[in-house]
């Protein structure tokens, strides 16, 4: 079965209300598709059929960092955090996070890749002729086409996704003041709060909160929005 049968059959499923099914259909498909924005919005509709706040949540930050224009996991982004009213507010984008967003909104990475290669081989077929064949070619040329391709190259380093926030997946998580359960607790956060990873050490994160508040959290209770295992265009 082709990749567009199997997301059309978890689709059958779903709309007939069988959504664990559909969403183990899903998953699955989303071990192989771990940046497909698509993909992680009908995850996303799962676990929020299914109860699964915390998890929706991540799932449709994750739809909406690979695809800033995606309307629909906006709208079911803001659904959901208003029923996540005991959640933390997570961190605010920093400013090369905002950007690449913006780019993202204009066109995908893989786009701005694609550009990038064209400059560079018009670069190089001009490069080439002026050598060999036409050495009247004014060397103002390559060097403009060259020029563009390092500014693409950076626009899309730029708007490769990037994010350092994470969601609270358990229905509650404690935060600790060193990465051990034996340390002093000091915060509580329900399911679907956010926060900034700043780093992490043996199945612990040193989270940051929106207010700027820092804790020690057990890492299985948590999915970062940028998955793991995804990988550049």
């Amino acid at each position: 079965m082709d990749l567009k049968s199997t997301v059309d059959s978890a689709q059958v499923l779903y709309d007939t209300g069988q959504y664990a099914e559909a969403l183990k259909v899903y998953e699955d498909i989303a071990t192989n598709h771990p940046t497909d924005a698509d993909l992680a919005y009908n995850i996303g509709n799962c676990y929020a059929r299914l109860g699964e706040l915390g998890e929706a949540r991540l799932y449709f930050e994750r739809s909406a960092l690979f695809d800033p224009s995606n309307a629909d996991a906006l709208h079911n982004l803001e659904w959901i955090n208003l029923r996540l009213s005991d959640a933390v507010v997570e961190p605010t984008m920093t400013l090369l996070q905002w950007i690449g967003a913006s780019l993202r909104g204009i066109a995908f990475s893989e786009s701005w890749l694609g550009i990038t290669v064209f400059f560079l081989v018009v670069s190089a077929i001009l490069l080439t002729f002026r050598r060999w064949r036409t050495p009247k070619i004014n060397w103002r040329w390559p060097l403009t086409t060259t020029m563009l391709s390092l500014v693409f190259a950076g626009i899309f380093w730029i708007s490769i996704p990037k994010s350092d926030t994470v969601i609270v997946l358990a229905k509650s998580s404690y935060g600790y003041s060193e990465p051990t359960s034996d340390s002093k607790r000091i915060l509580l956060l329900s399911e679907g709060s956010a926060a900034r990873l700043r780093k992490s050490s043996e199945g612990w994160f040193f989270l940051e909160l929106g207010d700027g508040r820092l804790a020690w959290f057990e890492a299985a209770q948590w999915g970062h929005v940028l998955p793991p295992e995804s990988t550049l265009p």
